[in-house]
């Protein structure tokens, strides 16, 4: 116990803070690392899913790609008569809904 004799109290403190500090950062860097990797994933999900479509062929993502202009034309279509429901003014499209 002669060792706790040159221990002076504001170094306790300034170890005492050092340690908090470093709890801190390191919780910062393991959330923040996490929610860059699934950033990163999601983006590179994404070039691999186009990517797949562009590389895959005319008769293997045909029915894909299909699907994925209907859906498009769908949202459109609802985008288009959302506006008619806004200002029924606004376009000759709107005729088809009175």
């Amino acid at each position: 116990m002669d060792f706790l004799q040159n221990v002076d109290l504001g170094t306790l403190l300034l170890l005492g803070m050092g340690c908090a500090v470093l709890c801190v950062v390191g919780l910062l860097l393991f959330f923040g690392l996490q929610i860059l990797g699934t950033s990163l994933h999601t983006v590179v999900g994404l070039v691999e899913l186009v990517g797949g479509i562009v590389n895959g062929g005319p008769m293997a993502w045909c029915g894909c790609v299909t699907v994925l202009f209907v859906c498009a034309g769908v949202v459109g279509g609802a985008l288009l008569f959302a506006s008619c429901k806004a200002n029924p003014a606004s376009m000759n499209f709107c005729l088809f809904f009175r």
